[in-house]
């Protein structure tokens, strides 16, 4: 649905000795044309009217993404179209983003990582949160003539190696480098936030084997179950075994977008982390490919990323250790989907996604013998 603001016709003028900061729109219908002007940058010109429509039902599960088409001023041109992230319409679903700190994350990526990355993503134009977490406001270019994949249909064969060729290179830049322990905004694994996530899990599980007994494997469940007192152990554990990263943490196919010259742009840094690069491998094959398909080509892509990391100059870090660290974030995945079950998913499409990624997330971990696994790691 389509909403407009339009300037007021008079202006009252007013003298400060100071200016005051800008303030935080907590929804897109709180962005103003006069509250643009005032945030953007002034080459833009003058914003007299700006229109809005919501963008991809239920792809912005976690917060409110917003596409505004703007209006100038005679004489003046900037960019049409801009992309609007604000936080969820839904209390739960923005308290878990607040515990977690995820908005506060994409705010300090946009804010102090983006110029020095090495792999394409949106420029910022705006990006600010309020100390208590909410609200936040973020403000990006549109990447135009791009698309993505549908993960509810599942990701390609040829999009997915591509995909994880760049994630080879983001994770290879930042191995284990001075660059990477620099970002002290960007948490580990083993951060308190996602430790404290293991009450959910606790509180949780009981509702997850009502819903889901029935369609997912029972000895990766009983597996998952029984992992969880463990869970905050399991990511000590993990980090200090090294191998730590810049990590996207949410490698899924709607965070991808695909240009007609082939470049492929990253967004949504919410969830970003330090952790293993094969974090984000598992997760893709998980999550956002068919199961029929991570069953033929799961192995074949692994082989490609991890070729991809040494040909991109990470040494001393073998094919099997590379499986073993997928396995391992498999087991955390799993694990997640749990919490994940008691989100608002707001629409059919978020429940029918939800779905996908629980049912695929478990074949997988199944299929990799994440159970086994598990009962092999020694706290």
């Amino acid at each position: 649905m389509a909403r407009s603001h339009g300037s007021p016709k008079e202006h009252l003028a007013f003298s400060f000795d100071y200016i005051l900061p800008p303030m935080i729109p907590s929804t897109v219908s709180d962005i103003s044309p006069a509250w643009l002007n005032t945030v953007l940058p002034k080459e833009f010109g003058e914003i007299v009217q700006i229109d809005w429509v919501d963008v991809g039902e239920g792809v912005g599960i976690l917060g409110e993404v917003s596409r505004l088409v703007l209006t100038y001023g005679q004489g003046h041109t900037g960019p049409k179209t801009l992309i609007a992230k604000c936080q969820s319409h839904a209390q739960e679903n923005i308290s878990l983003c607040v515990s977690m700190g995820y908005y506060s994350r994409e705010v300090n990526f946009y804010n102090q990582c983006q110029d020095n990355f090495p792999i394409p993503t949106p420029r910022s134009f705006f990006s600010d949160i309020h100390e208590d977490g909410t609200p936040f406001t973020i403000l990006l270019e549109e990447i135009s003539n791009a698309g993505v994949m549908d993960q509810t249909s599942g990701a390609g064969i040829q999009e997915t190696a591509s995909v994880f060729s760049l994630l080879a290179k983001l994770h290879a830049h930042y191995w284990e480098t001075e660059e990477l322990y620099a970002l002290d905004w960007l948490p580990p694994m083993n951060n308190e936030m996602y430790k404290t996530s293991q009450t959910l899990a606790k509180t949780l599980i009981d509702k997850f084997k009502a819903q889901w007994s029935m369609r997912v494997d029972t000895e990766t469940l009983e597996a998952i179950e029984e992992f969880i007192p463990r869970y905050p152990e399991f990511l000590d554990w993990a980090v200090s075994c090294g191998n730590q990263t810049f990590i996207h943490n949410d490698a899924r196919c709607e965070n991808y977008m695909f240009e007609q010259d082939g470049s492929i742009t990253m967004i949504d840094f919410q969830y970003c982390t330090r952790f293993w690069g094969a974090w984000d491998i598992s997760n893709w094959l998980s999550a956002s490919m068919k199961i029929e398909d991570r069953k033929k080509y799961g192995h074949e892509l692994v082989n490609h990323y991890h070729n991809e990391l040494v040909d991109n100059g990470v040494e001393s870090y073998s094919l099997d250790q590379c499986w073993h660290d997928l396995k391992a974030s498999l087991a955390v995945q799993s694990y997640n989907q749990i919490i994940d079950n008691d989100l608002d998913y707001s629409n059919e499409r978020g429940q029918r996604l939800l779905e996908k990624c629980i049912l695929r997330t478990f074949s997988a971990a199944s299929d990799y013998e994440v159970a086994s696994f598990l009962k092999g790691v020694n706290l």
